[in-house]
C-alpha cells in the first residue's frame, strides 16, 4: 500500500484537489484548530479524521499520524 502524507490526507478529508495551493490553504485551517490533528484508524489511512490530540497520543496503538512529507513534490 502507498504511504499517504499529511497534507494528501488533508486534501482527502476536505475532498480537495492534492495540489500545493490546497495544500496551504487547508493546513494552515487545521493547524488553526487548537489541539486537533489528522489521523487515521489503525490499517486504514485512506479514511483521514480530525481527532484530539490528546486523544491520539493517549491510544497509540489505535489512532496513527500521518508522515508530514515524503517529498517536495506537489502536483499543480
Amino acid at each position: 500500500m502507498a504511504t499517504i502524507t499529511r497534507q494528501q490526507a488533508i486534501c482527502m478529508f476536505y475532498c480537495e484537489k492534492y495540489n500545493e495551493d490546497n495544500v496551504i490553504r487547508l493546513s494552515k485551517r487545521i493547524d488553526e484548530m487548537e489541539d486537533v490533528d489528522i489521523c487515521y484508524l489503525k490499517d486504514d489511512p485512506t479514511r483521514p479524521f480530525l481527532c484530539s490530540v490528546t486523544t491520539i497520543h493517549s491510544n497509540p496503538f489505535q489512532y496513527h499520524l500521518y508522515p508530514a512529507i515524503l517529498g517536495s513534490k506537489v502536483e499543480s
